[in-house]
């Protein structure tokens, strides 16, 4: 994996640009890593990992009994739990 200061990325945009084409590239400011670039189809490919790792927890779950099914109550209880979440953490 490749570090990169976030100048030299900004001055050479292209080569910042063909480097995370090839590999993930650590950008840092003020010598502190802040963001890392992947390519598109890696990051599809990462996204894709954790679906099917989300997926395969939820089976296992299921198949073990763990899991709570959702009624039309229920939802309602859900979405009202969750717009109370938002209204109050946005006062």
């Amino acid at each position: 994996m490749k570090t990169m200061s976030a100048t030299t990325a900004s001055k050479e945009f292209g080569l910042f640009l063909d480097t995370a084409q090839r590999e993930p590239v650590i950008v840092t400011k003020k010598n502190r890593p802040v963001t890392v670039t992947l390519s598109y189809q890696d990051w599809e490919e990462m996204v894709t990992a954790r679906i099917e790792r989300g997926i395969e927890a939820g089976l296992a779950d299921i198949e073990k009994g763990d899991f709570t099914e959702i009624t039309p109550t229920s939802a309602e209880e859900r979405i009202a739990r969750f717009q109370k979440r938002a209204t109050d953490s946005g006062s």
